[in-house]
């Protein structure tokens, strides 16, 4: 299911393109990705401390990223069948709320969470998990905020009774 915007709002003067333009700091995977590193190297010089260990947390994580990665690859290809693409800088046509929507209006960023958390788990590095949540607090307040107002205003009363029914994150 979807909902359609205006293409007319796609035009010069009220509700133009310039009114809906998105301005990001940088690409999400960017600042999702930097705390995420910097809990690595925080394992990996400063503080060594322990998730779970050997082969369950290995499992675990790897079930984790495969669910993530599974997540972000399905989030593309319903995307794509109506016609939309992930990429942040290009102006959405259509309102999407099927698939991994119909559950979370961040699917993709949720894939970002549990990559994260699989791969610091997977490497039993407490550091790098407490990290993956810093990356979330960034994506929500440099990202998912003002991508929120944009589908607000982009696609009024259908974004906000969307949102009462797909959750933020998982």
């Amino acid at each position: 299911m979807t909902a359609g915007g205006s293409e007319d709002r796609d035009e010069r003067g009220p509700g133009s393109k310039e009114e809906f333009e998105l301005k990001l700091p940088t690409l999400p995977p960017v600042i999702f990705g930097i705390p995420v590193i910097m809990g690595a190297l925080v394992h990996l010089f400063i503080w060594r401390g322990a998730v779970i260990d050997g082969v369950i947390g290995l499992v675990i994580g790897i079930i984790l990223m495969s669910v993530g990665l599974l997540t972000i690859a399905w989030t593309w290809r319903v995307m794509r069948a109506h016609g939309e693409h992930p990429e942040p800088h290009l102006a959405t046509r259509t309102l999407v709320t099927s698939g991994p929507f119909k559950r979370t209006r961040n699917p993709i960023y949720s894939g970002f969470l549990l990559i994260g958390a699989g791969m610091a788990i997977s490497l039993n590095a407490m550091a790098m998990l407490v990290s993956v949540f810093f990356g979330v607090a960034l994506l929500t307040a440099l990202v998912i905020r003002r991508e929120e107002a944009y589908l607000e205003r982009k696609f009024g009363e259908a974004y906000i009774e969307y949102s009462k029914k797909a959750g933020r994150w998982l």
